[in-house]
């Protein structure tokens, strides 16, 4: 016990000197959209046509009792148990990049048709389909008195609110009962699957209660989301310090860290985002929806990932102008292309643009002089001030020593020489026995 506690210590210290520590928790390392802040914390993964959420949430009350909590949903969800190693993972990996239930059979109950039931741990989840928002109103009143909410208070403003959302054609609504105490706590992650054209995580409904919140969104997306595309409020975290955005490439290998089936969604990669919003939620008045991809798309390759220093290097960047079945409004403006190579520390090593009203194709060669993990990026920019579309290759630049002190190198050397070796040796014999006869 003596050497467990002495090395308990050894790392509390050790961590004391990544983050600053409070009071109440130690912080690492160190960004505004760490798992263990407080409020909503969701991590969403779209493709283009499915969405996979994953949504945990830290409740609490002056007294002990329950909670109910509303989801608005575009189409009909799968409902499952989440587990919090997804959102583990979510914290590796930002610290990595730092500068099926069964469904019950359906029944109406008038006007709104219960499509699923189940208890999943601390969760007791109804998941309704409605047309009309006082028949839904008149629902939740029901079955929160008879779940034993005497002191439910379901105002005008919340009936605008479903109004609002039915008005768009969200007919699904995820009914959350949950059990809450004085003490903050994590309640256990639910997962929920449900198809949707656009990048979707409701925030209006929240201004049904009072207060104010911390929301951190990690959102895994084909493409990177811009800032301006969010709602009022919400920005990309940073790193504390560095000042650098949480928004970076993530490999198929670190989506399955955090959950297998998110990874299946995309097979070559995604781009990660954390988005925070924190603040009254009076003001959450537009949820997130965005749409990615659009009519245009850049691609930036290269031959391999591993290159030796003083090695050329030969960049492919490929801009497509218009995607099939896309057309633009004919007014004046041009497309910037930018391709950029940063160091580790951010520095550019180099910058290059170009200017297209078309598709354009480039091919560069770059001559790295120093070892390190870079970055290539191709971005294209409207009329050079807008964010378009944007894609990243990381690559890795090996010194002349790490070459050398290859042990794969090495073992090649020698086989190479031992070859060497015998060759010379039966030619000496077959010269000897030429001379010979």
């Amino acid at each position: 016990m003596g050497r467990i506690a002495w090395f308990s210590a050894l790392i509390l210290a050790l961590l004391s000197l990544l983050a600053p520590i409070s009071a109440d928790k130690c912080v690492i390392p160190g960004s505004e959209a760490d798992i263990y802040n407080p409020g909503q914390k969701v991590i969403i993964a779209w493709d283009g046509e499915l969405e996979y959420m994953i949504l945990s949430t830290d409740l609490y009350s002056s007294t002990e009792g329950k909670v109910l909590e509303i989801i608005p949903l575009p189409s009909e969800p799968e409902v499952e148990r989440g587990d919090h190693r997804s959102f583990e993972a979510v914290q590796r990996i930002i610290f990595s990049h730092f500068p099926k239930a069964l469904k019950v059979p359906r029944k109406e109950l008038k006007g709104v048709e219960i499509v699923f039931h189940e208890r999943i741990g601390a969760h007791d989840i109804t998941v309704v389909r409605a047309d009309s928002s006082s028949e839904l109103m008149n629902f939740i009143g029901e079955y929160s008195s008879k779940s034993g909410l005497k002191q439910l208070r379901l105002e005008e403003e919340v009936e605008k609110i479903l109004e609002d959302y039915l008005n768009r054609r969200f007919n699904y609504w995820v009914l959350d009962l949950v059990e809450v105490g004085r003490d903050v706590k994590s309640i256990d992650p639910i997962v929920y699957k449900f198809r949707s054209d656009k990048l979707y995580y409701p925030l209006k409904v929240s201004r049904a209660a009072k207060g104010s919140t911390r929301i951190t969104i990690y959102a895994i997306t084909p493409s990177i989301i811009s800032e301006e595309s969010l709602p009022k409020g919400l920005k990309i975290a940073e790193y504390m310090r560095s000042g650098t955005r949480l928004s970076f490439r993530v490999s198929h290998e670190e989506l399955k860290m955090i959950d297998d089936e998110i990874a299946e969604l995309f097979d070559e990669g995604a781009w990660f985002t954390a988005i925070i919003y924190e603040g009254p939620l009076s003001d959450l008045r537009e949820d997130l929806e965005v749409e990615l991809g659009g009519c245009r798309s850049i691609d930036v390759g290269v031959d391999k990932l591993i290159y030796n220093v003083g090695e050329n290097i030969e960049i492919k960047v490929r801009f497509i102008h218009l995607r099939p079945r896309c057309y633009e409004i004919m007014v004046l403006h041009y497309h910037e292309i930018r391709l950029e190579i940063l160091d580790e520390a951010g520095e550019k090593a180099l910058q290059l643009s170009w200017q297209t009203e078309e598709d354009l194709n480039r091919v560069v060669v770059w001559r790295p002089e120093k070892p390190g993990r870079y970055s290539i990026r191709a971005s294209s920019w409207f009329n050079g001030e807008e964010l378009e579309v944007l894609d990243e290759e990381i690559i890795e630049v090996k010194s002349l020593e790490e070459v050398d002190d290859d042990p794969e190198k090495l073992k090649w050397l020698i086989h190479g020489a031992l070859l060497a070796m015998i060759f010379i040796i039966l030619g000496a014999g077959l010269a000897y026995f030429l001379i010979k006869h």
